[in-house]
């Protein structure tokens, strides 16, 4: 009976394990998804910061192009 015993612990186990790996996958995909967000975000920060700093750079008038 032994064998059955650990038999039935080691699947139980197992199926704890596959749960909680489970939930780990549900909770990177939700990091990653508000990672992204915090990420448009920044990008849009810093092309407000880069329109405004350009703005400034040319006396507050027209925008200033530069030619690459």
């Amino acid at each position: 009976m032994s064998v059955i015993g650990d038999a039935v612990s080691a699947i139980k186990e197992a199926l704890k394990l596959a749960d909680d790996v489970k939930r780990t996958g549900a909770t990177l995909k939700e990091v990653a998804k508000e990672l992204r967000e915090h990420d448009r975000r920044i990008i849009r920060l810093e092309t407000q910061w880069e329109t405004a700093m350009a703005l400034r750079g040319s006396g507050g008038g027209m925008l200033k192009i530069e030619n690459h």
